[in-house]
């Protein structure tokens, strides 16, 4: 659902940089902003050497692209930025190629985003190009059109391979630090267990392919859902039946939440992570009793944060009320 590019700052070199570049790198930013992420160090190397690249460019070609750079890197509701700390060994590379490259290693990226200079240096000491992408061949990309496919849907989960599905999560929750669940029907009916069958299967994926979910004291869960006729027997059913199981399986701190669905506004299903969120179109039910999928699509949805936002400031229910 998500991609994710390291980006050589040199790609925005006044001296090479043309009307075809700057065409190329509107579709690049463009494309992060819809779905997916940039890769940078933590000490920000890579980050401010990209904007002071784009700042130098003629105002014909810079001035769009500042703006795009800005809403991506710098502005908290629109930021697209993962901020990767140094390897496990502790060493920075001085030259900022071969640390957009290690950082494209360390973290398994998909996309090296380079300039012409940067290809040839590349080409030249490596033989392995798998994911180098030049700037002024992007919309021709197997990285674009890997972006775009995940961008128009994947259609019914059930008439897919488990591996594409797999696939599909595992995007998702790649680079995210916390999930939270939004179910309303979740403890009000028989097929409690059914429910949690679906969250440990997402949750399994982000525990083995996260980046942060493996590291200690990195990560939590949040599970929301509506209150029901009983709330007693609900929350009763809901601990016994979802989150001591969870919690005796993860690591992170499980947090669960029975809201008012005041104005009944809280309906619809999501997966929402640190940069995605994903509609559940028939919830976390998952799975049929063979295991294979039930009928359900997954769809990103970025519109639909502020909605996301209602269902969690909805007012708690109230045990024994």
């Amino acid at each position: 659902m998500l991609v994710s590019a390291v980006p050589d700052p040199s790609a925005f070199d006044a001296s090479h940089f043309n009307a075809v570049d700057r065409i190329q790198a509107e579709v690049f930013l463009d494309g992060i902003e819809r779905n997916g992420l940039l890769i940078v160090d933590s000490g920000r190397r890579l980050q401010n050497a990209l904007i002071s690249q784009i700042k130098s460019l003629p105002d014909k070609f810079g001035q769009q692209l500042q703006i795009k750079i800005a809403e991506l890197l710098l502005k908290k509701k629109t930021r697209r930025t993962i901020a990767i700390p140094p390897s496990s060994n502790g060493k920075s590379p001085s030259n900022l190629l071969d640390l957009a490259l290690q950082l494209k290693t360390d973290t398994k990226t998909d996309a090296l985003i380079v300039g012409e200079d940067s290809l040839k240096t590349l080409k030249s000491v490596q033989k392995d190009d798998a994911g180098i992408v030049p700037l002024s061949e992007y919309r021709d990309s197997d990285f674009e059109k890997c972006r775009q496919r995940y961008v128009d849907g994947l259609g019914p989960i059930d008439t897919l391979p488990r591996s594409e599905v797999d696939k599909f999560i595992k995007r998702t929750v790649r680079f995210t630090k916390w999930l939270r669940f939004y179910d309303p029907y979740i403890g009000k009916g028989n097929n409690t267990g059914e429910f949690r069958e679906g969250i440990e299967y997402i949750l399994s994926l982000w525990e083995k392919h996260g980046f942060f979910a493996s590291q200690k004291g990195t990560g939590s869960v949040e599970i929301y859902t509506s209150r029901g006729r009983n709330i007693q027997i609900q929350h009763e059913r809901i601990v016994k039946e979802i989150i001591t199981p969870i919690k005796s399986q993860f690591p992170w701190p499980i947090k669960f939440l029975i809201k008012i669905n005041r104005g009944r506004i809280f309906h619809a299903r999501y997966l929402e992570t640190q940069h995605a969120i994903i509609r559940v179109d028939k919830g976390f039910d998952l799975f049929e009793k063979n295991g294979q999928f039930k009928p359900n699509l997954f769809t990103l949805n970025m519109t639909e944060s502020r909605h996301v936002g209602r269902y969690r400031n909805l007012p708690d229910a109230i045990i024994g009320n």
